[in-house]
Parts: structure tokens; C-alpha cells; sequence
């Protein structure tokens, strides 16, 4: 084995044809019509909502990665700020490696982006697993050793809002009950900015009213009180309605072991947490010091699959259920592998917006709506790796920067 210098760094010389040779970072945008993120309102603060007659950028980041022996993987989704320049470190990271050499990348990336946040890191991860999948001609599912082929799902609808686009508890119960008649079997809601305590708990109480009592219900009030007591009023309206969980409810991100645990102890009803905590370790130290009774992932914010097969792990040894936040195809993968009986979301619906995800596929993959079975369930891709192909016409006309990173770099 030969030793080579890359920069001041000494790194094994890897098999001939299994090293990745370069990484392709793209930020490109989809038109979201009727949304924006409103910064001018300090209760909205910063959220995506309607807006009649706008049109928002939204980004999404891509990551394609290349290896001499020609395999390729890729991963397209929202990006998160500052996961550009991230998922640029982690690529310096991964040029030279082998593929396989994931769980290298990953420790090794980790500490390269530190202290900031490690976002890119996910799609480089994600990226990575694509890559193995195609190249064993397997499914990820297949590869962590799953069995489902469809996932149940509920709908999750966007925080309410003051403009015709769910502002009452009529409007919301109304929606669902569309939903529900498509097949949706579960249904969450966040709940409206402004935090008002007997809104939200006559909400509650009408959600359960009228969509039955054999429908799964969830609240997720999206960290909008700013008082304990307030959240355990609603909690309790949770709890008195049979609800599957209440989620996230205080101010400012949900990250804060001991008021969540002084709720658990007020509550009888699961509480799930850990949207907002990154990373196993920390989504661990969480759950066992009395934080949560349900974990919360994202592949996005929590350093990619394997991220998530670290937290899922922790999770089955423990008992526990890990609840995939939002959709993406990989999220479906990493239900129908797991022990626990997971929901997959289809987030932030309304009568406004009927598919959540980019539109930014040729495969036929979709989370609109629509694609919902009268089973309530989703199908899960089948092809090799992650399963579905991306529309590089459309992200060449969208692109907004790219960088590509070799072993030069």
C-alpha cells in the first residue's frame, strides 16, 4: 500500500478504481407560487406562508458524486442555509476515498465542518449511499435489510394562517376531511402563529369531532409558546382527544431538556422532541435524561442516512419509535426498514399547496397529495439505490451556483 501526501494531510492510496474522484455541488431554485417567507412580521418570523401573487425561489441543493471505476450517485432536496459551502467541505473530504469508505467520510467530514452546522454533510452522506445502492443494483431498502414495499403516511398540513388558507378550525377540519377521503388515515396540524392557547385547544377538540375517532391525530404547535403552562393547557386538550402525539410546542427551537421534561411529567401523552437537536449523540443525551418520549429525524439536518441508522439503532435498543420529519424518498426507504411502526408525512399541505416536495423528478415519484392510496399508504421506490431520477433539464435552467471538487482541490 502506498502512502501519498494530499495538502498536509498523509491518506492510504485506495484501490484502483474505487476512489471517488469528484463531487458536484449545484444550488439551484423551484418556483413556489402563492408563498414567501415573511420576515416583516416578528409573530411569522421568518416561516414560509401564503402569499396571493408571490412566487418564492425556493433553493434546493444537488450533490452528484463520480467515482473512477464510473459509478455515480446523487441526492437533490431542499437545502438549508449554508448547506452549500458544507456539503463543499465534506466533498474535500470524500475526493480520494473509496465509495464504500462512507462511515470514514462521515466521522472525518464531521470534524471538518465544525463548529457550524453539518447540513451539507447529509447530502454528501445521502449521495454516498445512492452511489452503493446503484452500484450492488439494489434498492436502499434492500440494503439495510427491509422487507415493506408501501409505508402509511399522514398529512400534515402548513401552519394556519389569516389569508383564507386554513384560518379557522373549520377550515382545517374541512381539509382533512378532503384528505381523508383521498386515504389519508392520520392528519397533523401546526398550529397558527400567534400561540392563543383556546384557539388551539378548541382546535383540538374539533379536529377529533369531526375526523373520528379511529383516525390518527398528532398537533405539532411548531414552537409557538412562549409559556410552559400554555403548552400544557394544550397539551392536556391533546391528551383528552386521544391524540398520537403533541410535538414541539415551545419557543424559541425545542432544545431545551428540562422544560421538556417538566412537560412530559405534566402530560399523559407521548411527547415527541428532537426536530431541532442534531445529531445522534445529542438526540440520545435528549431521551435519556427525560427530554422526550419519541424521537424525531431528518436526514437533512441530522447527517444524512448514516446519521439515521446510528439514531435508529439507539432508538429500537431503547424502545422507542424515531418519526421521520417530512418527506423525501430516503425517508420512505428508512421506514420500511425499520422495527418500529413509524408514519411517514407529507408536511405542510393546504388548500393551497397539494405536493410539498420540489418537482424534480422524471421517475414518477411524488408526495402530492394525490399519490395517496385508499389504503392510506405510499408506495416506496424500488429501483437500485435510492431509487429515483432527477430532471437535469430543469435544474441547468434553475441553477443559481455550482463547484466541483476533485483531488486538485
Amino acid at each position: 500500500m502506498v502512502i501519498q501526501h494530499k495538502g498536509s494531510e498523509m491518506r492510504a492510496d485506495p484501490a484502483p478504481g474505487a476512489a471517488i474522484e469528484k463531487v458536484e455541488i449545484t444550488s439551484f431554485t423551484v418556483d413556489v407560487p402563492n408563498f414567501q417567507r415573511n420576515y416583516k412580521s416578528n409573530i411569522i418570523a421568518g416561516s414560509m406562508v401564503y402569499t396571493p401573487g408571490a412566487v418564492y425561489k425556493r433553493p434546493i441543493l444537488m450533490v452528484k458524486i463520480t467515482a473512477k471505476d464510473g459509478q455515480t450517485g446523487e441526492y437533490a432536496n431542499y437545502g438549508t442555509t449554508g448547506s452549500f459551502d458544507i456539503a463543499a467541505a465534506a466533498a474535500k473530504i470524500a475526493v480520494g476515498n473509496q465509495w464504500h469508505e462512507r462511515e470514514l467520510i462521515w466521522r472525518s467530514a464531521r470534524r471538518a465542518c465544525r463548529p457550524g452546522n453539518a447540513y451539507g454533510l447529509s447530502f454528501i452522506d445521502t449521495a454516498l449511499w445512492d452511489l452503493a445502492g446503484k452500484a450492488y443494483g439494489a434498492s436502499l431498502t434492500t440494503m439495510l435489510g427491509g422487507d415493506r414495499k408501501r409505508v402509511k403516511a399522514y398529512a400534515s398540513c402548513h401552519n394556519g394562517d389569516r389569508l383564507d388558507n386554513l384560518p379557522t378550525k373549520e377550515a382545517v377540519s374541512d381539509f382533512f376531511l378532503g384528505l381523508k377521503e383521498k386515504g389519508f388515515k392520520g392528519f397533523k396540524m401546526h398550529s397558527w402563529h400567534e400561540g392563543d392557547k383556546w384557539e388551539e385547544a378548541e382546535n383540538v377538540a374539533h379536529m377529533r369531532a369531526t375526523l373520528g375517532e379511529r383516525t390518527e391525530l398528532m398537533l405539532d404547535p411548531a414552537c409557538v409558546f412562549d409559556s410552559i403552562s400554555d403548552a400544557i393547557f394544550v397539551g392536556r386538550a391533546c391528551e383528552e382527544a386521544g391524540f398520537r402525539w403533541f410535538e414541539d410546542p415551545l419557543r424559541p427551537l425545542g432544545v431545551g431538556i428540562a422544560q421538556h421534561k417538566a412537560l412530559r411529567e405534566a402530560l399523559n401523552i407521548p411527547i415527541l422532541q428532537t426536530e431541532h437537536v442534531t445529531a445522534p449523540e445529542a438526540k440520545a443525551d435528549f431521551f435519556l435524561n427525560g427530554g422526550t418520549d419519541l424521537l424525531r429525524f431528518d436526514i437533512h439536518y441530522d447527517l444524512g442516512i448514516t446519521g439515521a441508522l446510528k439514531t435508529i439503532g439507539f432508538a429500537e435498543s431503547v424502545g422507542t419509535t424515531v418519526e421521520m420529519h417530512g418527506p423525501s424518498p430516503v425517508h420512505r426507504h428508512l421506514i420500511a426498514a425499520m422495527q418500529q411502526t413509524a408514519m411517514y408525512e407529507v408536511a405542510n399541505v393546504s388548500p393551497a399547496m397539494d405536493d410539498p416536495s420540489p418537482e424534480i423528478y422524471t421517475c414518477g415519484y411524488s408526495d402530492n397529495v394525490n399519490a395517496i392510496g385508499q389504503d392510506g399508504m405510499l408506495p416506496v421506490p424500488q429501483g437500485p439505490g435510492i431509487g429515483v431520477s432527477y430532471d437535469w433539464d430543469l435544474i441547468r435552467r434553475n441553477t443559481v451556483a455550482t463547484q466541483t471538487i476533485t483531488l486538485d482541490d
